[in-house]
C-alpha cells in the first residue's frame, strides 16, 4: 500500500522551503523556516484529498500535483537566472516570455500524464525516491548547521583569547557604552569622489557635538559578520581561528564570536547590562542579552513575512503578483501589501528606542546593528518611504540599475546622518555620566570603497584618547580600553582584507587619504 502512495508531492513541496534554508543558513534562523514549511506541506496535503475526487485517480493527482509544485517553485529562480544571465544575448528574464513558457510546459506536462496512465504507478514510485532523495542533503545541512553552532556556543561563552588582562572601571564610573554600526556607510570623502554626494554637514555637526571623526578609516574586512567578530574580539579572525582550535573548534564556527565576544564578556564582569536589537539575522541578534529589544512581541508581527518567506516567495510564481504589486503601490507607507514594511518598521522602532536605553539604571553596553544605508534603498533623505519599485526590486532587495543604487544609496546616507546627529545628541543629554560612543560602517559600497568606512567615536573626559585618523575596528576597542579601564593593549597593525582567509591585503587606492588641514 505504502509503494503505492504518491507522498512525492508532500516532499517536493517541503523541498523548495529547506533547500534554501540551508542555502541561507547561515544568514537565517533555521526557525524561519518552519511556517512556510507547514503551509507548504498543508497546501500539499490538501491538494492530494481534493485533487482524486476531480480526476477520479489517485496516481493521476498526485503527478499532476507535483507538476504544479515544480512549476509554481522554479518560477523564480527561472526569472532571476535569465535577467542576470542573457541566453544567447537575449533578455528572456521578463514575465511576458516565462509565463507563456510556463503555460506551455504546464499543458505539456497535463498532455504526457493523460498519456502515461498505465505507467503513472510506476512514474510515482520513482519520483518517491526521488524526492526523498533531494531532501537528504538540505535536511543534513541544517542538522549539521544547528549542532555544530550549538557546540561552537557553548564553547565560545567559555573562550578567552590571549593579551586582554583584567581592567579596572573605577577610574571611567562605568559610562554607557553605544556601539552602533550603520551597515555599509562608507568614507566622507569616498561619498563625495565616487557618488558626488556631500556630507561634510554631518561631519561638522558630530564633530561640535565632541566627536572624533577617522577621516581616513577603513574596514577590517569586506562583509558584515567578519568585520563585526573581529572588532569585538579585538584581533583578526586568522588569530582567532587558531585560538578555537586550540579549544576543539572549526575555522567555520568562528562566528559564534560574535554574539559571545571579548568585549561583551570584559564589560559584563564589570557590571554592565548588554543591550541588544532584532536585527532579521540570527548571527548578529543577541538574544540571551541582558535587555533584547525586539519586534515580536506585537502580534500583528505574525500576520506579517518574515525576510526568509519574502526570500520564499520571490523564487516561486508568486513574483507574478508581487511584480503586480510593485507598479501599483500608492504613495503611502501605511499600505499594508508595501513589500519592505517589516524592514521599514524594524529600522524605525531600532532609532526610536536607542534614545531610550540611557534610561536603563545602571551602565549599559549597547549593540545596535542599523541596516541602513544598506538596501533595500526605501528611505528618501528626509526619512519618506520610497514607493518606486526600482530602488528595491532588483536582486536581492537592491535597486534595477546603477542610478537607481546612486540615489537611493545616498538617499539612505543623508537620511541616518540626520537620525544619528540627533539620537547622539538626545542621548548625551539624557545621560547622567557622558556616555561613549563607537559609531561607524561595517564595510563601504563597492568597488574600492567597499574598505572605506565612516568611523567616528565619542570619548569625553580623556586628555589622551588614543585615536588616530587611519584606526580601523579591530583597534577600536583596543583604544577605548586604554582610555577608560586602565588596560595596556597594544594596537595591532591596521590592515584591510578582500578576502576571509586574509590573503590578500588591500592598500588605500592612490592618491591615499589625506586628512583635511585643521
Amino acid at each position: 500500500m505504502l509503494k503505492r502512495t504518491p507522498y512525492h508531492p508532500l516532499l517536493l513541496a517541503a523541498f523548495p522551503v529547506l533547500q534554501l534554508a540551508a542555502h541561507n543558513i547561515e544568514q537565517i534562523d533555521p526557525g524561519q523556516a518552519l511556517r512556510p514549511l507547514l503551509i507548504a506541506l498543508a497546501a500539499a496535503a490538501l491538494g492530494l484529498v481534493i485533487l482524486p475526487l476531480v480526476v477520479r485517480n489517485r496516481q493521476t493527482a498526485g503527478l499532476v500535483l507535483s507538476l504544479g509544485l515544480l512549476l509554481f517553485f522554479s518560477y523564480g529562480h527561472l526569472y532571476a537566472l535569465l535577467k542576470q544571465e542573457p541566453l544567447a544575448g537575449l533578455g528572456l528574464g521578463r514575465h511576458r516570455y516565462l509565463v507563456p513558457a510556463y503555460a506551455a510546459a504546464l499543458l505539456l506536462g497535463l498532455w504526457a500524464i493523460r498519456r502515461s496512465r498505465e505507467h503513472q504507478a510506476t512514474f510515482s514510485r520513482g519520483l518517491n525516491w526521488i524526492a526523498a532523495a533531494l531532501l537528504i542533503f538540505p535536511v543534513m545541512q541544517i542538522g549539521s548547521f544547528l549542532t555544530r553552532q550549538s557546540a561552537a556556543s557553548d564553547t565560545a561563552a567559555e573562550f578567552a583569547p590571549e593579551g586582554l588582562p583584567a581592567v579596572s572601571a573605577e577610574a571611567a564610573g562605568l559610562p554607557d557604552i553605544y556601539y552602533i554600526i550603520l551597515d555599509m556607510h562608507t568614507r566622507s570623502d569616498a561619498l563625495l569622489k565616487d557618488l558626488g554626494f556631500d556630507n561634510s554637514a554631518f561631519i561638522r555637526e558630530m564633530r561640535e557635538q565632541g566627536f572624533y571623526v577617522a577621516e581616513c578609516a577603513r574596514s577590517n574586512y569586506e562583509e558584515t559578520l567578519s568585520s563585526l567578530t573581529s572588532a569585538l574580539n579585538l584581533d583578526y579572525l586568522s588569530r582567532l581561528r587558531l585560538q578555537l582550535a586550540a579549544e576543539g573548534l572549526g575555522e567555520s564556527e568562528v562566528r559564534a564570536l560574535l554574539k559571545n565576544s571579548l568585549v561583551r564578556r570584559n564589560l559584563e564582569s564589570l557590571g554592565y547590562q548588554t543591550v541588544a536589537f532584532q536585527t532579521g539575522y540570527i548571527w548578529s541578534e543577541m538574544r540571551d542579552a541582558d535587555v533584547f529589544l525586539s519586534l515580536s512581541g506585537d502580534p500583528l508581527l505574525l500576520q506579517r513575512l518574515t525576510p526568509f518567506e519574502s526570500l520564499l516567495l520571490e523564487s516561486s510564481a508568486y513574483k507574478l503578483w508581487l511584480d503586480s504589486k510593485y507598479r501599483s503601490l500608492i504613495a503611502r507607507f501605511g499600505a499594508e501589501d508595501y513589500p519592505h514594511r517589516d524592514h521599514i518598521e524594524l529600522q524605525l522602532y531600532i532609532l526610536d528606542q536607542l534614545p531610550r536605553i540611557a534610561g536603563i539604571d545602571g551602565p549599559t553596553f549597547t549593540f545596535a546593528h542599523v541596516l541602513i544605508p544598506h538596501p533595500p534603498f526605501v528611505f528618501g533623505p528626509d526619512g519618506e518611504i520610497r514607493t518606486d519599485p526600482g530602488f528595491y526590486s532588483g536582486l536581492q532587495g537592491g535597486a534595477i540599475d546603477e542610478q537607481y543604487e546612486r540615489e537611493g544609496y545616498t538617499g539612505q546616507v543623508a537620511f541616518i546622518d540626520r537620525r544619528m546627529s540627533e539620537i547622539a545628541a538626545e542621548i548625551i543629554r539624557a545621560s547622567d555620566t557622558p556616555p561613549i560612543f563607537i559609531i561607524q560602517g561595517d564595510h563601504g559600497l563597492s568597488g574600492h570603497n567597499r574598505l572605506q568606512i565612516l568611523n567616528m567615536y565619542y570619548f569625553p573626559g580623556v586628555a589622551d584618547s588614543g585615536l588616530y585618523p587611519s584606526i580601523t575596528p579591530v583597534n577600536s576597542f583596543r583604544v577605548l580600553f586604554n582610555a577608560y579601564f586602565g588596560a595596556e593593549l597594544e594596537l595591532l597593525p591596521d590592515h584591510s582584507f578582500d578576502q576571509v582567509d586574509e590573503s590578500v591585503e588591500v592598500k588605500e587606492p592612490e592618491p591615499a587619504c589625506q586628512v583635511p588641514a585643521g
